[in-house]
Parts: structure tokens; C-alpha cells; sequence
């Protein structure tokens, strides 16, 4: 089964009015091009949700991702969305998918409907193509980093509690969305850095991914590929690994 980790779909944009639009994805770092090649079978595509009973948000969210992937040339007979309505149909509905997109979101909500329709095992020996945008890419990790992005979510937890039990499907621990012309992740109103305060102190020890959008990993048959530009994060400093031309 191939996977591929992304930072984003980039799949829509905002209008001035903050409105969200699909857009045509295009073939940054050859995304379009590998999605291509490892769905030669287009007869279903999956959207899995973030949180199973936010109905509104997921099929705002997958409408967008279907209306992309047509006007980007990639089109599926059949489009479906899983979430809490018909979760007790889960491995009919996987089983048959050509393409899966698990959903960004909330990290913990995420893994929580993970576990209850047992994806791991859903999944075990599919040979459809498998991506995780953003939330949904951290989750396939051995380790998820549950990092704060506003100061109210680190009250009251240890630093143990910011790492969680993934699907354990890539080794490294991914932080997407990093901003390679800053190298922040990014700074609320009230001045919370979250590079700065959280991810960078419990670096010391560990050793973190981080990607931009347009970047991603792709692991099949045995092999794990990096497009893009990816940097290592360990003992408090960034260190570029991987730099696209």
C-alpha cells in the first residue's frame, strides 16, 4: 500500500472574504504526477474525516478536495465520505478505495475515530493509495507531537503528554506547514511562538521532521521518498536535510 505524508493538499484558497474555493492542485515537487501514477484504478476516492460528527466542516472539506481533484484531471466515479454515519461501514467502503484522504484537523479527535473503526487493520494489505494531509499525515506516525499552536492548550499538561501512540506507519515524528523563509510554524496575537516556546525546547533529546506545504513523503514498496524541501529538528536546532532544487 502506498502512502504518501503531506503537509497540504493544497486544494483551495480563500477569497477576500475568507471564503474557501477549489482550486486545480498543481504539480509541485511532481505530487500530481506520483497521485497519477499510483491510482491507475479511478473508480473510488475516500475522505475520511477529522472529527466524524462535525458534518458541516467535513463535507465542506471533501466537497472542496472532489471538485480539486476533477478540475486537476483526476476524477473517480465514485466519491465518498466517511465519518460517524456510516463509520459501521467502514472496511466496505475502505476495501474499495482506489484513493484515501485522511482529513487535517485535530490531532486527538482524529486518532480517537482511527482506533474506533480500527483503521490499522482496515488498511493492512489495501493496495489503494493511502495520503494524509497535515493532522492526517502526523497520525500515520509511530509518534505524533501533539504540540500546542495557542498557549491555552499546554495548561496543565507535561511534556510527555504532548506525544502520542500513531498508526505507526513512518518512523519519524512530522511537524508540517513549516514556514522555510521564517522558519516558524506560527505566532498567534498574543505573541505565542510555538516554534520558539514549544517545539524547539522539546527538541533536546528527540528529533523532529518539518516540511513545507508543497512537500511530502512518499513510502512504497519498501522505500521512502522526501519531495521537497525537509529539515531535521533536534537539540534546539533546524538543520536542512533535504533542499529542493
Amino acid at each position: 500500500m502506498p502512502i504518501i505524508l503531506a503537509s497540504s493538499f493544497n486544494a483551495s484558497y480563500k477569497d477576500d472574504n475568507g471564503v474557501r474555493h477549489p482550486q486545480i492542485i498543481l504539480d509541485h515537487n511532481s505530487f500530481i504526477t506520483n497521485i497519477k501514477k499510483l491510482t491507475p484504478n479511478r473508480n473510488r476516492v475516500v475522505f475520511v474525516a477529522n472529527d466524524p460528527y462535525d458534518f458541516a466542516v467535513t463535507d465542506e472539506r471533501a466537497n472542496i478536495l472532489f471538485e480539486s481533484l476533477k478540475i486537476t484531471g483526476l476524477e473517480f466515479k465514485e466519491k465518498i465520505i466517511l465519518d460517524g454515519k456510516n463509520k459501521h461501514d467502514a472496511k466496505e467502503i475502505i476495501s474499495n478505495a482506489d484513493l484515501i484522504f485522511l482529513s487535517g484537523g485535530k490531532l486527538e479527535c482524529q486518532l480517537e475515530f482511527f482506533r474506533e473503526i480500527n483503521l490499522l487493520s482496515l488498511i493492512d494489505g489495501h493496495n489503494g493509495l493511502f495520503i494524509g494531509g497535515s493532522a492526517g499525515a502526523m497520525n500515520l506516525c509511530d509518534v505524533v507531537f501533539n504540540f500546542p499552536e495557542s498557549l491555552g492548550d499546554s495548561d496543565g499538561k507535561s511534556n510527555d503528554e504532548f506525544f502520542l501512540k500513531g498508526l505507526g506507519l513512518y518512523d519519524g515524528i512530522v511537524i508540517p506547514h513549516l514556514d522555510t523563509n521564517t522558519m516558524k510554524y506560527g505566532i498567534t496575537e498574543d505573541g505565542f511562538d510555538t516554534m520558539k516556546d514549544f517545539i524547539l525546547p522539546l527538541s533536546m533529546g528527540r528529533e523532529f521532521i518539518a516540511y513545507a506545504d508543497d512537500s511530502y513523503i512518499l513510502i512504497s514498496k519498501g522505500t521512502i521518498q522526501y519531495f521537497g524541501d525537509f529539515y531535521k529538528i533536534r537539540d534546539g536546532k533546524i538543520i536542512p536535510i533535504n533542499i529542493s532544487s
